[in-house]
């Protein structure tokens, strides 16, 4: 086919032309649109953004995040609406199509022109592609271009944009504190808080923390500004391990010049917790409470400097609830803190009020850190409470102070457990005083001393003396004998049976019918008011007699103790007679079937009834045997301390009496009374074993009515002389009588 001519430029002009305009509506339509968009968006994201962290006041990182989202989506809106419409090309093809579109009347005339009039196919009309070309030439002068796009939507959407810039603006112009709140927060990532109506503000807070005792109960608080609007409720939200907890603060008081507070106590917080006060449109967020552990004593030492009186020197206490120091030390307190110290106080309360023994401040700059506080106290009289108060670094103190007592212990009086060893109530003059036992005191003896005092007698009461004429000679005046065993400062003077302390009684004179008192008087050597203390041991009041009314006396205490040790032996008598009258063909043995004892009231035909009374009978004999043993040799200790014994008396009461009777007591008899608790032990066994007990308990009893009969004799010797001293005294006053007589004659 033959090539046919391209139609007139002009014609062809026009139809680009039209497609031109088109296509620059277009460019700017979407311009119009994406700006439009832009500001719509932007707008809702600007008070969305604005209205969220108004609400919860995000912490910057929050607030960065959704910043980067909200410039994310902007971006994104920009490319997809704007630019990646401005980069796609616009071919005429497609813009012929979309005129055709709008304008039905072209009859596709329009995109075939503009398709093939370029290069015509060979297969294609000239004739008809130039009239195609004419008609949509023709037609182009009647397109609207502005009526392809829909003109109400962007106007509407513009419209929209140009409204939310116009609020940005508005809010720029009309309440610039808040748009700087904005972009203080959004853009700069600040923490300024929003302004709001009502105002709230949590005291003790330090860069939103607030370091807590651990178990410590917490007490928050919040004010809320009277100046502005009081929220109805106040909300603490906290949480912790188990996730946020919500408590209603309650009103504290009521609005005073600070405004209203509320509060809530939490109680024993032991972990770290994040805080949120809500009231009104008012938030506090950020705010934190950190546990930690108070500081507490990690070393307590007790020191304390001995009065003079004592010797002085250092002494260490042991820490107590109650510490005890002698009185007059000076104690020195040191504590230290499991934590290093910014303050601490130790204060000392006592009978005189309070005294601080310690105070480091807080402005110390060379006290903050150290970890010991120490302070001096004394001279101690009486008790004082001990308080220390710690405040570590973090401004944590210990939830209660740290106490304990200082006792002052007063210097006792010195303790005397004496006795007189070997001595009644009568002594001759050449008798020997033996004091045993022990004197104390708590710190140290100074001096200590056996007094003699007189001691008037009643009257009648003196002791017989040699005639029924003789009246008792005068009492010597009271005298003091130093121990010769105290040392100065020495805690305990010990006076054994062994080795007592022995006071002669010769060297004093003392004249028989005289009475004295014998004590002895520690000394200790406090120093401190009102003076050293003074004891005083039980008194020993003596009557001095002659060796004879010391012996008869004696005579008459053996004589008692005769009859005491008879009694005894009747009885053991008694109940081994009672076992040997059981028939030997009576039921069966102790140690047999049936042989169980018999009760009381009940028959003893197999005589276990009998043997049991007499183990009973034994075992007292033992006890009484045992004493009377010991009475007679605190006789023969009498006798010497007073230097009235002799061989003889010695033999007879120690060797002839006093020994066998202990040795009875404490083999024969126990085995005796072991025998008769025997079940499988014969009758016979035991009646003989009690023959040769009874045996050597007589024995002694005889020896008992020898030494009696011997004594006898010894009184009637001394009635003799008595006697004969009496006719001599009545010859010479009788002789002095007549010569008196004889003088006085003319």
């Amino acid at each position: 086919m033959a090539t046919v001519p391209f139609p007139t430029t002009d014609r062809l002009e026009v139809l680009r032309g039209l497609l031109d305009a088109v296509r620059r509506t277009t460019r700017r339509w979407v311009w119009v649109e994406a700006l439009a968009w832009v500001g719509v968006c932007g707008g809702l994201l600007f008070w969305g953004l604005m209205g969220f962290d108004w609400m919860v006041e995000a912490p910057a990182p929050v607030r960065a995040a959704l910043l980067g989202l909200v410039l994310a989506g902007l971006a994104w809106l920009v490319w997809h609406k704007l630019v990646s419409r401005l980069v796609t090309p616009l071919p005429d093809g497609d813009l012929a199509l979309l005129v055709e579109r709008g304008h039905p009347a072209f009859r596709d005339s329009l995109s075939t022109a503009i398709e093939l009039a370029p290069r015509p196919p060979d297969h294609c009309d000239p004739t008809l592609l130039e009239r195609t070309i004419d008609e949509a030439a023709a037609m182009a002068g009647q397109v609207d271009v502005e009526r392809l796009f829909r003109r109400r939507r962007l106007v509407g959407l513009a419209c929209g944009g140009a409204l939310a810039a116009a609020t940005i603006a508005w809010l720029a112009l009309a309440r610039p504190a808040v748009a700087d709140v904005f972009v203080r927060r959004m853009l700069l990532l600040r923490d300024d808080p929003w302004p709001r109506r009502t105002s709230l503000s949590v005291p003790g807070f330090t860069a939103g923390t607030l370091k807590v005792a651990r178990g410590s109960d917490v007490d928050i608080l919040v004010t809320a500004d009277a100046a502005r609007e009081l929220p109805r409720v106040v909300d603490l939200r906290s949480r912790g391990r188990g996730g946020w907890r919500t408590d209603r603060m309650g009103m504290r008081g009521g609005v005073g010049g600070g405004g209203q507070t509320y509060g809530h106590v939490l109680r024993g917080v032991t972990e770290d917790l994040e805080l949120e006060v809500r009231g009104g449109d008012a938030r506090i967020r950020g705010l934190s409470i950190r546990v930690l552990d108070p500081p507490a004593l990690a070393d307590l030492r007790i020191g304390y400097t001995l009065p003079e009186y004592l010797g002085g020197g250092q002494r260490e206490a042991t820490p107590a609830r109650l510490v005890q120091v002698p009185a007059g030390s000076t104690v020195e307190i040191t504590c230290g803190s499991t934590k290093p110290l910014q303050a601490a106080r130790l204060v000392a309360t006592g009978t005189t009020g309070e005294q601080t023994l310690a105070d480091q401040p807080a402005d110390d700059a060379g006290a903050v850190g150290r970890t010991m506080v120490s302070g001096t106290i004394g001279p101690l009289d009486g008790e004082v409470a001990i308080a220390v108060s710690l405040r570590d670094t973090d401004g944590l103190e210990n939830r209660e102070p740290i106490g304990f007592v200082l006792a002052a212990v007063p210097d006792e009086a010195p303790t005397l457990a004496l006795r007189l060893r070997g001595i009644s109530t009568a002594v001759t003059p050449r008798a020997r005083l033996p004091v045993v036992g022990t004197i104390a005191d708590d710190h140290g003896l100074a001096t200590a001393a056996l007094l003699v005092e007189p001691v008037a007698k009643a009257a009648g009461g003196g002791a017989r003396a040699g005639s029924g004429e003789e009246r008792a000679a005068p009492a010597p005046p009271g005298q003091s004998f130093p121990v010769g065993r105290i040392a100065a400062g020495a805690a305990v003077v010990e006076l054994p049976d062994e080795a007592p302390e022995w006071l002669a009684l010769e060297p004093l004179g003392l004249a028989t019918g005289t009475r004295i008192a014998l004590t002895v008087r520690a000394t200790d050597a406090c120093g401190l008011p009102p003076g050293a203390n003074t004891a005083t041991s039980d008194t020993w009041p003596l009557d001095v007699v002659t060796p004879e009314e010391l012996l008869a006396m004696l005579e008459a205490r053996e004589i008692i103790l005769r009859r005491r040790f008879e009694s005894v032996v009747a009885d053991l008598t008694q109940a081994r007679d009672r076992v040997a009258a059981v028939p030997a063909t009576a039921g069966p043995a102790p140690g047999q079937p049936g042989g169980e004892n018999a009760g009381e009231g009940e028959g003893d035909d197999d005589g276990s009834f009998s043997v049991g009374r007499m183990g009973e009978s034994a075992a007292r004999a033992a006890g009484e045997t045992g004493e009377i043993a010991a009475a007679f040799r605190d006789i023969r200790a009498e006798l010497d301390n007073n230097g009235l014994v002799t061989p003889e008396l010695d033999a007879r009461l120690i060797a002839q009496i006093a020994d066998p009777l202990a040795a009875v007591a404490a083999t024969d008899l126990p085995r005796l009374a072991a025998a008769c608790r025997d079940r499988s032990a014969e009758r016979a066994a035991i009646v003989a074993r009690a023959d040769e007990v009874l045996a050597r308990l007589q024995a002694i009893l005889g020896k008992m009515i020898e030494l009696e009969s011997y004594n006898e004799v010894l009184e009637v010797l001394r009635g003799v002389i008595r006697t004969q001293e009496e006719i001599r005294a009545e010859t010479l006053d009788r002789q002095k009588r007549r010569a008196r007589e004889l003088l006085e004659r003319p």
